[in-house]
């Protein structure tokens, strides 16, 4: 389980994460379909992978998703790389071959199942679906295994391309300030809902208390009293 700690030695605070925020990338990620001289289907995703997922937006999807990553059709003929527009007689849709568990796509209305279809529509399009991972963990990569069909028959099924994932590792910072001569105020951001509240007498201790007391919200923030009767006391923030 990842967490953070805040050690608090009355007088002094300074804040220790136990893990690195992944820089994100900052490349434009986009899914580019156009068609072979001959007729193929033809995908270009030239973007770093896997793609960083942030916690979900959007409601009633839990973990991790994004609407960002979308499909287009590309508006420009590029003899050189055997890359050219697709007819504007084609009617397409997005074939879900396989996923890892966890990982998913909002169909409109449900998630995708295996062999299930995502409309895409006619030539020039624009499609951001909805790629969510219900459940992961940082660093690890889901992946998704997807082709693109004409249900118009004009060109054949693409081959099967693979787009991955990785949650992107949630920070929260835990405030200490003094309050009086032996008490404290505890601040998390309400974005932590859920988490567990816990300290020890060392950070290096085996045994974690969980703190059951309910904090007090004030607009974005958990706030929580605590003593400072021992010499130091550490804290942090676990998911369970």
């Amino acid at each position: 389980m990842r967490s953070l700690r805040t050690i608090f030695s009355w007088g002094l605070v300074s804040v220790l994460t136990s893990t690195v925020l992944p820089t994100l990338a900052h490349e434009e990620q986009v899914i580019v379909v156009g068609r072979s001289a001959g007729g193929e289907l033809r995908i270009h995703s030239d973007f770093d992978q896997p793609v960083e997922l942030p916690v979900s937006i959007f409601p009633g999807m839990p973990g991790y998703a994004t609407g960002e990553l979308a499909l287009h059709s590309t508006i420009l003929d590029d003899p050189t790389n055997d890359f050219f527009q697709l007819s504007v007689a084609a009617d397409f849709r997005l074939i879900l071959l396989a996923k890892d568990p966890g990982m998913e796509v909002w169909g409109g209305t449900s998630y995708l199942g295996t062999n299930d279809s995502l409309f895409v529509g006619a030539s020039p399009f624009d499609v951001h679906p909805i790629w969510n991972l219900v459940n992961g963990t940082p660093g690890d990569a889901y992946s998704l295994t997807l082709k693109l069909r004409d249900l118009n028959g004009i060109y054949p099924d693409s081959s099967p391309f693979v787009l991955s994932f990785t949650p992107t590792e949630v920070r929260h910072q835990i405030t200490i300030t003094q309050s009086g001569p032996f008490q404290a105020t505890l601040g998390w951001p309400t974005n932590a809902a859920g988490w567990l509240l816990q300290s020890a007498a060392s950070i290096a201790s085996v045994s974690w208390d969980t703190i059951t007391n309910a904090p007090a919200i004030a607009g974005t923030n958990f706030f929580l009293g605590v003593t400072t009767t021992d010499t130091q006391r550490f804290f942090r923030l676990k998911k369970p």
